[in-house]
């Protein structure tokens, strides 16, 4: 999502302060009384992974497969 393309980036140029602030804007985001038990946002070192708890259906458009945050068991 977003949030790991930013974090990614800051990473990658050495920023680990916006790395950290990234975090807290996703968790903070997320933690929206409308967004509230949406998913799990989990931090492994600088990585950032999102998972949703809601199918968005993506899988059931011709050829669409899984989205990247998918609620199904891999």
């Amino acid at each position: 999502g977003a949030a790991r393309q930013l974090a990614r980036w800051a990473r990658e140029n050495g920023d680990l302060e916006a790395v950290g602030r990234t975090r807290a804007l996703a968790a903070n985001l997320l933690a929206h009384p409308l967004l509230a038990g949406a998913g799990t946002l989990t931090a492994h070192g600088t990585d950032l992974a999102f998972r949703r708890r809601s199918c968005c259906l993506y899988y059931r458009v011709p050829g669409g497969g899984v989205c990247g945050d998918c609620c199904f068991a891999r």
